[in-house]
């Protein structure tokens, strides 16, 4: 378990339940990333031996991403970007990648998932200039 702060700033416990996979830390673990546990590697092989491709377009689906938050920020001077569904935060991430590019850009993640939102305030920062949260 690990605190979190809720919405009104007080701490609520939130228990990561690492004996059950988890949907963002399965797709984690399909990008190569570090914040998954055993059960989401089980369970995500299993997803593999029926859908062999999973890595692949999980892998193509950042990349898409990665891609288009250049083209917006860098081309189309977009300096406001919204993610929903935001998922485990895996390096490089939106945020990372447009204040690369524009270091004031101003980025929102939005995800309803406790879990996420652990792992969220561990790993998000942002440029001293944009802002990210």
């Amino acid at each position: 378990m690990q605190a979190d702060a809720g919405t009104s700033g007080r701490a609520r416990s939130v228990d990561l339940r690492e004996d059950i996979p988890h949907s963002a830390r399965m797709y984690d673990y399909y990008l190569g990333g570090k914040d998954n546990y055993a059960a989401d590697r089980e369970a995500a092989e299993q997803a593999l031996a029926v859908f062999p491709h999973l890595r692949t377009y999980a892998r193509q689906n950042r990349a898409f991403l990665h891609r288009a938050v250049r083209y917006l920020a860098a081309e189309a001077g977009v300096r406001q970007f919204v993610d929903v569904g935001t998922g485990i935060p895996t390096s490089p991430n939106l945020h990372e990648i447009a204040q690369r590019v524009a270091p004031d850009a101003r980025i929102v993640y939005v995800d309803n998932d406790p879990i996420v939102l652990v792992h969220a305030r561990a790993l998000l920062t942002g440029t001293p200039q944009g802002r990210t949260v």
